[in-house]
């Protein structure tokens, strides 16, 4: 299990890297991405993801969304086979932004703004597709002109980008019924765990090294220096 918490940025590259290399080396047969956090780099989450996808079973990875899993998070849990959320959990509002670096949201020209969210949405997509979920699920995430329609049923209108509670996640639509994104609520990682792996799994989760910490530290203090 791999702990994914706060804000996405490089040095939390180099965590899930570890992670996965440890996975493998290990010959684990599951791998689960706890996911915590409010966004962060797209840089950051794109190679993450990379990694994530190094995984040999990709049939075997999930994602446990407990409490939140916005933007960048949303494209992290997209990238892992199964979704699974702790109750008042939510996933979404994946809309790309750029900051200045004065802090805040930077401005960009319209013709930029439209480059930019036109490459998150073919990504977002692209993940979606390869993992089995349903990537109109993620477009309208990332794009409040989408909305969201599946068989007839207007889930999520234009002009709104999506954002879902744990008891919308499990919704089930179409024919046959399928949830609209996850794959059921858990309370806790050890009942996720007993749920879709068996009672007689060793949990090994990562914890991040000293050096891993202060690196983590000197990332979010890099813009103060």
């Amino acid at each position: 299990m791999i702990p994914i918490k706060d804000e996405i940025e490089q040095s939390m590259v180099y965590v899930v890297r570890r992670g996965v290399n440890e996975a493998i080396k290990s010959g684990a047969k599951d791998l689960i991405i706890e996911l915590n956090t409010p966004g962060g780099e797209a840089e950051s989450m794109e190679k993450i993801i990379q990694q994530i996808e190094r995984f040999p079973l990709q049939e075997n990875t999930f994602a446990f969304v407990n409490h939140k899993a916005y933007s960048a998070g949303a494209f992290v849990a997209a990238a892992c086979r199964h979704i699974y959320m702790a109750p008042g959990s939510v996933i979404g509002a994946a809309t790309p932004v750029m900051f200045s670096p004065q802090g805040g949201i930077q401005n960009l020209p319209e013709s930029y703004e439209k480059k930019i969210l036109s490459a998150y949405q073919g990504l977002i997509r692209a993940i979606a597709e390869r993992h089995g979920h349903n990537p109109a699920v993620f477009n309208a995430m990332v794009d409040k002109d989408s909305g969201l329609v599946i068989d007839g049923k207007e889930i999520l209108p234009k002009g709104k980008v999506l954002t879902l509670t744990d008891t919308e996640a499990i919704r089930q639509y179409g024919n046959p019924p399928k949830p609209l994104l996850a794959e059921g609520i858990v309370p806790s990682l050890e009942q996720l765990v007993e749920k879709v792996i068996g009672t007689k799994a060793i949990i090994i989760q990562l914890k991040p090294t000293g050096f891993e910490r202060i690196g983590r530290i000197m990332t979010m203090l890099g813009p103060l220096f």
